[in-house]
């Protein structure tokens, strides 16, 4: 890990190096447990539903809206496959275990309608009202190369609770971020960018052999943080670093090792020069967190990967801790180490304060991985056990040190081969203890409001894991 400080916007920007990818291993502390599909329900009838997230306090805690938890998450219709009719909807629950489908976010009022509604964040906001940060995305042919060009945008909406029913109203706003939906081009890549270095280094190793390495330009997963040292607030978002800042294409001693270049020297493939994936900041600068100014990133992966994504920030112990998750697949360096192929991964760093110097968990800053042992790439639904998008949530009443960790389950071995699950997957608890991280219990705590007596019965634990 190595960190450099951009003086005048006051963010240290670290990188996930060579070496620290070079690092990632699996451990009984690390890895994903086997889970039950059985005991994974579908949330909103007739939909998948993937990536979620819990709407939050602006101290950054699993907020009460009125006597409820609201989960968000993206949901397509059953059947649809991949990349096509996404959206936002949410769920609401008085117990916070079994959540009720409440419907589409923004109803009948999507921004655009060609758009598909991508992850981000929501807080629960001083005056009330909750606030979404999110992406929207559509496909586009840039000079040659299909990109999914993605926009930030915010929407502000009242709540409202009569009886055991919560409602979430129209947008009173709604609209893409003022100053920073797209990349500015220096900071963070624009889609022409990528596509241009797509010409320069086509991309040699295909999926059938297990690598994904096609440059792949990103602008999502908004997270929105608010800093106890000064009350200035921010967005951190999953980006590429820009011609201006850390550009790709370079081979510099700080991506490959906090240490400088190996002595035998260093000879990058045309995959690691294209990957440049990072974590930019957003400072917001009105009142209503509707318009911002961009900031240097926090962290690059340079070298390694295209894609951190899920971006995620957690006070903790008197730190700040940054969390975003991975794909082996997507890894420039999986073409040396098999052992990526098909491995995914939650990554962890802490810092003094935030947009301070970053230190990697676990020494390579592995948090959470599993990796499904079938073919290279092979395709999700052919893995053994496919879960992704970790997402720490603390709340006000959790053990001291241990964090829940919502999941995504995509596919798994039922026993009656690989079935698809696609739903809420199983959270996991986390212990934080300075650099040092363990997985340290699972329970099924997303489910639909109607569940069965049996399933009502057995929850699930982490004595019952194994894990107390």
């Amino acid at each position: 890990m190595n960190t450099k400080t951009n003086k005048t916007k006051q963010i240290h920007t670290g990188h996930w190096t060579v070496k620290n990818a070079r690092g990632i291993r699996a451990t009984n502390g690390n890895t994903f447990p086997a889970f039950d599909p059985d005991k994974l329900k579908q949330l909103m009838p007739g939909y998948q539903a993937w990536d979620n997230w819990l709407v939050r306090d602006e101290d950054g805690f699993v907020a009460d809206v009125n006597g409820f938890r609201i989960l968000i998450a993206l949901v397509r219709p059953v059947g649809n496959g991949f990349d096509s009719g996404e959206r936002i909807a949410y769920f609401y629950s008085a117990d916070g275990e079994h959540y009720v489908p409440g419907g589409f976010l923004y109803g009948d009022h999507k921004l655009y309608d060609d758009i598909r509604e991508w992850s981000g964040s929501t807080i629960l906001r001083a005056d009330g009202k909750l606030q979404t940060f999110y992406t929207c995305a559509y496909g586009a042919d840039i000079d040659g190369v299909w990109q999914t060009v993605q926009r930030l945008a915010t929407a502000i909406q009242e709540v409202t609770v009569e009886g055991d029913k919560l409602t979430i109203e129209t947008p009173t706003y709604h609209a893409l971020m003022g100053g920073v939906c797209e990349p500015d081009g220096f900071y963070y890549e624009t889609p022409a960018q990528a596509s241009e270095r797509e010409a320069k280094w086509p991309t040699r190793h295909r999926v059938s052999v297990g690598s994904d390495q096609t440059e792949n330009n990103c602008m999502r997963d908004p997270f929105f943080y608010k800093d106890k040292r000064t009350g200035k607030r921010y967005l951190a978002f999953e980006a590429n670093t820009g011609a201006g800042f850390h550009a790709p294409g370079h081979v510099r001693a700080e991506y490959v090792s906090a240490n400088g270049l190996p002595k035998e020297g260093f000879a990058p493939t045309e995959d690691m020069l294209k990957a440049n994936g990072c974590i930019g900041i957003i400072e917001l600068t009105d009142d209503e967190g509707t318009f911002g100014q961009f900031q240097a990133p926090w962290l690059t992966a340079n070298l390694v990967t295209d894609e951190i994504e899920r971006i995620n920030v957690v006070d903790h112990d008197g730190h700040v801790y940054l969390f975003c998750v991975g794909h082996g697949n997507k890894n420039a360096l999986n073409m040396e180490n098999a052992d990526l192929t098909n491995r995914d991964y939650m990554l962890g760093f802490r810092a003094p304060y935030f947009g301070g110097p970053l230190t990697p968990l676990n020494g390579s800053g592995v948090v959470v991985q599993q990796k499904s042992y079938g073919d290279a790439y092979a395709g999700q639904m052919a893995n053994q056990q496919y879960v992704y998008s970790w997402l720490i949530t603390p709340t006000r009443d959790q053990k001291l040190g241990v964090f829940p960790c919502v999941s995504y389950a995509n596919y798994c071995d039922t026993g009656k081969g690989v079935e698809a699950v696609m739903n809420a997957g199983p959270s996991v608890r986390i212990e934080i203890d300075g650099l040092k991280t363990r997985i340290v219990g699972m329970m099924y705590d997303i489910q639909p409001a109607q569940v069965d007596a049996s399933r009502e019965a057995d929850k699930g634990s982490a004595t019952e894991h194994g894990y107390a």
